[in-house]
């Protein structure tokens, strides 16, 4: 956690210090260096048995689920709103910016859901786990305070940065809880690295159909 910390503050910094294209560059590359720190730091220390090992059905609960909760926000944002808008990027002479498929496509879709994953699925809730499983001799209890735990936290990260409303909160709260109930009832990561990236590629997917479209 103070790795992170030190990362959010270094984030923020950069982002209100420099501005601009290359504050927002400096502000994520802080961000993440902070969580990477913490995933490292924990996986040469101690690394659970089975946590990553891979297996067919989590490819199938990666699919599954990634859509379901895509869904449920589509119905949450209607919910809110009375409407669904399809989304769409803004471009630059008809085109979309070269920064687009960084920012847009690779960050979202492979890079913050594998660190997003294994930060807060694979090492804090692993240790919440084990802490509370230690002190109250219980699967059930360590459970679930590490999924709730680690869901706040996940969701409490996003709002630090960005400005969300009540359903997109409720949204990223669906995914913190399907992903650290994932990695309690399987011991493994990989399905809720799954979800989470389908989750967020359906997203890129549409707003890529969305611009396209305009």
């Amino acid at each position: 956690m103070l790795l992170l910390g030190a990362g959010i503050l270094l984030s923020t910094l950069a982002d209100r210090l420099v501005g601009g294209t290359l504050g927002s560059a400096l502000s994520l590359a802080a961000l993440w260096g902070g969580m990477l720190a913490a995933i490292i730091l924990a996986f040469v220390r101690s690394r659970p048995r089975m946590l990553l090992r891979f297996h067919p059905f989590d490819l199938i609960y990666g699919l599954a689920l990634g859509i379901l909760l895509r869904i449920a926000q589509g119905f949450l944002e209607i919910a809110g709103t009375s409407t669904a808008s399809w989304p769409a990027a803004g471009t630059l002479d008809g085109s979309l910016p070269a920064s687009f498929w960084f920012d847009g496509v690779l960050a979202p879709v492979v890079i913050a859901p594998l660190l997003e994953e294994f930060f807060f699925r694979a090492v804090l809730l692993v240790a919440i786990f084990t802490a509370v499983r230690r002190m109250t001799d219980s699967r059930v209890w360590a459970g679930f305070a590490a999924i709730v735990a680690t869901t706040l936290l996940f969701a409490g990260l996003h709002l630090v940065f960005d400005t969300y409303t009540w359903w997109s909160v409720v949204a990223l709260g669906l995914v913190g809880l399907v992903c650290a109930g994932l990695v309690v009832a399987t011991s493994r990561i990989w399905g809720a690295v799954l979800t989470h990236i389908v989750f967020n590629g359906i997203l890129v997917g549409m707003l890529l159909v969305g611009t396209l479209g305009a």
